[in-house]
């Protein structure tokens, strides 16, 4: 999940993610991480927005094998706010002060890049995203995908045309934010992170894709 980016233009459909590595110095386990001081909240959080998703969709946990802290390098360092791969999900470690990781994520809902995080902080929004990406990973196979961007093409194809979906899905993914129109599996993590921190404020297309990944997960 980055904190800045560019957008698809014009109509049409979404395509596949980037599949770009991160920069990686070191990770933490947030478990770890939390016996140091000053971090408890930061892990808490986290820990937390983890504990929202699992209750509707109860076996996610068995495909997010390890939650970490990362310290990022070069750029990354400041752009990239979490991201998830090889089963595991991690927030940067640049950002466990509250007020930071908050003012990084408002930039860019300012800029239109990501939803609103409502009421919740940017750490629970930044692992709501990173959680939307883990659910896609879980459900493939119960929509015939064996990885993230087959499933989650499915699941934002269903989701559009269940809402009535007109002008394709990048228009259906500029209602959630700028980087939904990155690619179907961005459009999912986005929609994820709306709906958890909005409500029934969330975006039409946001409830719509939850609601289907809810549809999948009692297949």
């Amino acid at each position: 999940m980055g904190g800045r980016g560019s957008s698809s233009g014009g109509g049409g459909n979404l395509g596949n993610s980037s599949g770009g590595s991160v920069s990686i110095v070191s990770q933490t386990d947030v478990w770890s991480l939390r016996h140091e001081k000053g971090n408890e909240s930061f892990v808490d959080q986290i820990n937390g927005s983890i504990l929202d998703i699992q209750r509707d969709f109860g076996g996610v946990m068995d495909t997010v094998q390890t939650v970490t802290a990362s310290e990022l390098s070069g750029m990354e360092r400041t752009q990239v706010l979490g991201f998830y791969g090889r089963n595991g999900l991690s927030v940067n470690k640049n950002y466990t002060n509250e007020e930071k990781m908050n003012a990084a994520y408002d930039e860019a809902v300012r800029q239109g890049f990501h939803p609103s995080r409502g009421t919740k902080t940017g750490t629970e929004a930044v692992t709501y995203h990173e959680m939307g990406h883990a659910l896609t990973d879980h459900l493939a196979p119960k929509v015939g995908a064996n990885n993230i961007d087959a499933a989650s093409k499915k699941i934002v194809d269903n989701a559009y045309k269940s809402s009535g979906g007109k002008g394709g899905t990048i228009k259906f993914a500029r209602g959630i934010s700028q980087y939904a129109t990155q690619s179907n599996a961005e459009c999912v993590a986005e929609a994820v992170a709306d709906f958890y921190c909005n409500g029934a404020k969330a975006a039409k297309a946001s409830i719509a894709i939850v609601g289907e990944l809810k549809r999948v997960n009692k297949l």
